[in-house]
């Protein structure tokens, strides 16, 4: 199947490995703001590694991290990775959300314009390899 035909379970793989990117980097993010360290140095380094590895967020982080490794061994096996990077990136799309609802930020009209134009490049360039296959 390394043909590259974005098949439906495909799809679903790539939706899910960012969906997946995206829970860990709100466990990363959210384990890191409960240790307390704002910034890191050369003078707090070791404090801010000992504080990191006790973390259960940061761990489960980690495992999401792993799980998604897998998942995307699969893809990479079933299609190609020109057409796997941008069909993937809606983890640039989600993530945002994801930061707003459970780290309560806040993502700017600027951010969301940017984001607004990554939709678009992931349209277009699956729209191309269509168009590919179909001249083919």
């Amino acid at each position: 199947m390394k043909n590259g035909h974005l098949t439906f379970k495909i799809f679903f793989l790539l939706v899910l490995n960012d969906i997946g990117d995206s829970i860990a980097q709100i466990f990363m993010k959210k384990g890191l703001t409960v240790t307390g360290i704002d910034t890191v140095g050369f003078s707090n380094l070791l404090e801010f590694i000992s504080r990191n590895s006790t973390s259960l967020l940061i761990w489960v982080g980690l495992l999401f991290y792993v799980l998604n490794f897998f998942i995307w061994i699969v893809i990479l096996s079933r299609i190609e990775l020109s057409i796997a990077m941008p069909i993937g990136s809606t983890c640039y799309i989600i993530t945002p959300l994801a930061a707003m609802m459970f780290l309560h930020e806040r993502v700017s009209p600027v951010r969301w314009a940017g984001i607004l134009l990554i939709v678009a490049g992931i349209y277009f360039v699956s729209k191309s390899k269509r168009a590919k296959a179909g001249e083919s």
